[in-house]
């Protein structure tokens, strides 16, 4: 009973914070003052029903969560309230610097809802969750937190925000079919209370009108009802990637990769703040089972009721995907992730988020009286810490489907029966070569022929040093960019190591030339230079021995007078 009291009365105070912070607009003070009533009466009739017995009890107990819940969110909607910015309509509707296919494109896009996206008469300014004083590059243009696109229906303060951020993979994408699962497994009931937003991070204006368009057709009342919103940052958002230090052991190709993503996922948090109660992070690869919102509605409400604190709840545990966090507890992690957001990847911040939040310091550390106060606390492993306010529901709701990564070349196996085969190969149609040779033993029919023809992928025994595989060619060929995959989703680890590809130039000397070499995922990818560019013969060449097999499941010779397949 004396806990119920002092709860109460923290709900009296809230009430005169609440009060005294908004009376400064006079349109708010009719709405502070009723609910100025409702709170008395509420409490009024809460200590009239109080008794002694813990049944009781327990019923007052969730009454004051809940309300305690909505004194929260209310406080929060206010104090995070966007900043909107009222374009007049005579405003230039297109900036200059759109390249000649974006123009055409917003040309052939008039009269679609699409284009509304590229200015849109009320834009969000994000101010509030950034730290300029760490995101210093974000003081070199003043609409470096405008969106570059943003398509809304004009949703505000739904029950749930759902955030998946999206860019252009390498081989294969897969928002569509999360879309797909998202859509269908929402009634409509369901609808009426989410938002779904997509975060696009590319910079590329074409690519965005693109998406926003297939999405736009393949889900035309959930764009008209404003459930699915498109939202693209401004390419100034970024800073220079190329000039991370990196960290934990990474490439720079992956430390680049891992920080654009931080930075793609806090500024679509910072977005949602004010746009709903719940946030959920999802990933653009995965599927969800029928009914999902229900089922974490009604476990959210009961893990409030027993334990009001949690920080987020978990519905996946794999990576970032199904982390649930109320939005007012946004704010605290999007600035501690943009503090460490080029150290380390996002499901790792979340990690140490919590471990900073509710882990003790060790005791050999602290002197005897620091360590006498932390006794308790050490009770506890920091594990157990970290699951009393990370809840995990029983089973999971949602299932990662994405076997090629949004970092180019790199595979990630995972097994779902209803997504279908994974694609083993990548065939393209190329150059004629005269003569195909390797030193690398075949297995069964999986030749380096068959794999230049995409007929199959080349599969070969393992590698030594020195082995090599070159394609000859009758006449000299005019090459523009190669590409050469190896490795595929049922054997990642059969790539090439320490190899390289080489070319022997038409003219001049008789000696291989190296061009490119296969990075840490098993990918030989890039533009030719013109000196190098007219050809007699290419070469992979190994330069130590390998303990796997070796896949090579994409060749791709491109040719100046070709586009990319």
């Amino acid at each position: 009973m004396i806990d119920i009291r002092r709860r109460l009365k923290y709900l009296v105070c809230a009430v005169v914070r609440i009060c005294g912070g908004w009376c400064l607009n006079q349109r708010i003070r009719l709405c502070v003052f009723v609910m100025s009533l409702m709170c008395a009466f509420f409490t009024i009739l809460v200590l009239a029903s109080a008794s002694s017995h813990s049944a009781q009890n327990e019923s007052m107990a969730k009454k004051i969560t809940s309300l305690e819940e909505k004194l929260n969110n209310f406080e929060v909607r206010y104090r995070v309230k966007p900043v909107t910015y009222n374009f007049p309509k005579e405003t230039a509707p297109y900036p200059p610097g759109y390249s000649e296919e974006a123009m055409n494109m917003i040309h052939n896009l008039t009269g679609t809802r699409v284009l509304n996206g590229l200015q849109p008469r009320y834009i969000h300014r994000m101010q509030l969750p950034f730290l300029v004083q760490i995101l210093t590059h974000l003081l070199n243009d003043p609409f470096s937190l405008w969106p570059l696109y943003h398509l809304s229906g004009a949703r505000h303060y739904m029950d749930f925000v759902i955030g998946i951020p999206t860019v252009k993979r390498d081989k294969q994408t897969y928002l569509f079919t999360t879309l797909t699962y998202l859509i269908k497994a929402l009634s409509a009931e369901d609808k009426r209370s989410v938002v779904i937003v997509i975060l696009v991070g590319e910079p590329d204006v074409t690519y965005i009108l693109k998406l926003a368009r297939q999405i736009e057709i393949m889900f035309p009342r959930e764009i008209s009802d404003g459930v699915i919103e498109i939202l693209a940052p401004s390419p100034a958002y970024y800073p220079e990637l190329e000039d991370l230090c990196p960290t934990l052991g990474d490439s720079p190709k992956r430390a680049m990769w891992r920080t654009k993503q931080n930075l793609d996922n806090i500024y679509l948090m910072a977005y949602a703040i004010s746009k709903g109660v719940y946030y959920l992070m999802l990933e653009d690869d995965v599927t969800t089972k029928k009914d999902f919102l229900p089922e974490m509605k009604g476990y959210i409400k009961t893990t409030t009721e027993k334990t009001p604190h949690w920080i987020f709840i978990e519905f996946c545990q794999v990576g970032a995907i199904g982390k649930v966090f109320r939005t007012r507890d946004l704010l605290p992690f999007v600035t501690y992730s943009q503090i460490f957001y080029s150290n380390m990847p996002i499901d790792w911040l979340l990690e140490s988020y919590l471990a900073d939040r509710v882990c003790s310091i060790d005791k050999k550390s602290l002197c005897p009286a620091a360590a006498k106060k932390y006794k308790r606390l050490e009770k506890k492993s920091c594990a157990e810490s970290k699951l009393r306010v990370r809840p995990r529901y029983k089973v999971s709701l949602f299932q990662h489907i994405g076997v090629y990564s949004s970092l180019q070349g790199k595979i990630q196996k995972v097994q779902d029966p209803q997504f279908g085969k994974v694609q083993s190969y990548f065939p393209h149609q190329n150059p004629p070569a005269q003569k195909i040779t390797t030193t690398i033993e075949d297995y069964y029919q999986h030749s380096i022929q068959n794999a230049y023809e995409g007929i199959d992928f080349f599969w070969g025994k393992k590698p030594k040093k020195g082995d090599t595989l070159e394609f000859w060619y009758g006449r000299p060929l005019q090459i523009k960019r190669v590409t050469f995959r190896s490795g595929n989703a049922e054997h990642i680890t059969d790539q090439f190591y320490n190899t390289v590809v080489e070319v022997l130039p038409a003219f001049g000397d008789n000696n291989f030339t190296t061009i490119l070499h296969f990075d840490e995922f098993g990918l030989a990818d890039g533009d030719v230079e013109e000196e190098f560019s007219l050809v007699k013969a290419i070469r992979l060449r190994v330069n130590a021995d390998s303990k796997y097999w070796v896949i090579l499941s994409e060749i791709y010779i491109q040719t100046p007078d070709e586009k990319k397949t």
